[in-house]
């Protein structure tokens, strides 16, 4: 296999997700590719900023990892697409609508358990109570809401007021001490997260859960030679199936890695960032 002294990698995923899964999953990739790595953490963005040079063409980066809504709007950049690959692995992660353990993740609603007590056991019965998301442009946060309100017969004048949070984490705070109503949230964010909320998170119920979404793409510099990606999609599709890192990767709620294709991202799953005059009536926090 060619050297490879360094590998370079980016993620935009935290504090979505802990930014310790990505320390691991740098040190699977030590363990197998016999390099050192480094690790840049951005959480200003879900992805390359739009408005500077990104990492791909200008190499800077030889591995990213970004949210699905980040990595369809760089596909749609001719001058990036073709130095940004996706790569043919993605983590699955442990959800009770996962039964088949498959590629992809989920939106989970969540209220306050307190709201249990006024009456609340749907989605419209939240019609007019604070809203809290991370971003407009989030699938799990914003956009397969809409979609499922839109679904409904309703669009943005169902919610209260708006509150955006930044950040997945955020909302999950903001519901738990009441500062909001209800959030839609990546529910790999709130499966880690209520390790660490007061009393394990009892406080929050998950009201309604929405998807699949299409799977957390691995992105990789096309200027790195095939045999080191193939080297890469192999070590993170069998390494963690080996027992030791299983367990360590259990910590975080991810069961495996499994192949994963383009065509994911342009499926029914993906449309959900596509729908046309979907706003919320944005009110920044």
């Amino acid at each position: 296999m060619s050297e490879l002294k360094e590998l370079r990698v980016v993620t935009y995923m935290c504090p979505t997700h802990p930014v310790q899964l990505y320390e691991l999953i740098l040190e699977l990739l030590e363990n197998a590719l016999n390099c050192y790595t480094t690790l840049q953490y951005e959480g200003r963005s879900p992805g390359p900023f739009p408005n500077r040079p990104d990492p791909f063409s200008t190499n800077k980066v030889d591995l990213a990892f970004m949210t699905a809504a980040a990595y369809m709007s760089l596909r749609e950049q001719p001058q990036v697409a073709a130095h940004a690959q996706l790569l043919l692995a993605t983590p699955v992660f442990a959800h009770q609508m996962n039964v088949d353990n498959q590629p992809g993740y989920f939106s989970d609603i969540i209220i306050h358990s307190d709201k249990k007590a006024h009456n609340v056991n749907t989605l419209l019965d939240l019609r007019g109570c604070t809203f809290a998301y991370s971003d407009e442009d989030s699938l799990s946060g914003s956009k397969i809401l809409l979609k499922t309100l839109k679904g409904k017969g309703e669009n943005a004048s169902f919610f209260g007021s708006l509150l955006r949070s930044g950040s997945h984490l955020a909302s999950a705070q903001m519901v738990l001490t009441k500062q909001a109503d209800w959030a839609a949230v990546d529910s790999t964010t709130l499966l880690y997260s209520k390790k660490y909320m007061h009393d394990g998170g009892k406080d929050i119920t998950t009201l309604e859960t929405l998807g699949r979404l299409p799977p957390y793409p691995i992105v990789v510099n096309s200027q790195l030679p095939d045999e080191i990606k193939n080297a890469i999609t192999e070590a993170l599709i069998k390494l963690p199936l080996i027992a030791p890192w299983k367990a360590k990767f259990a910590k975080f709620g991810v069961i495996k890695f499994a192949s994963n294709s383009d065509g994911a991202y342009d499926g029914p799953a993906a449309q959900v960032r596509a729908i046309p005059g979907d706003k919320l009536n944005v009110r920044y926090y």
